[in-house]
């Protein structure tokens, strides 16, 4: 009965330990030269994807610099992050 809750213990140990790892991966992790509005809210903007559609038709986003097909659309990397240099995260949703 005892070695039961203590696999069961270690196990639960196992799974925080790779848990924190993924987490400090993902933290490191730099972002590609090409980025999807997926990949802008993860890496720089933690906002709705509606607030960013918003933005982008409202002209306070850049527009994309790539569009694939009618749907595809990519920002480059220094695109991104120069607006947000010259902007900061001080977005006003009015």
């Amino acid at each position: 009965m005892q070695t039961t809750a203590r696999r069961r213990a270690a196990n639960v140990e196992q799974r925080r330990f790779t848990m924190q790892v993924q987490t400090s991966q993902a933290q490191t992790e730099i972002p590609p030269a090409l980025l999807t509005l997926a990949m802008i809210r993860r890496y720089y903007l933690p906002i709705a994807s509606r607030t960013l559609f918003r933005l982008i038709s409202s002209g306070r986003f850049p527009k994309a610099d790539i569009g694939i097909g009618g749907k595809i659309r990519l920002w480059k990397r220094a695109t991104v992050e120069a607006w947000i240099a010259s902007n900061g995260t001080g977005i006003s949703l009015e």
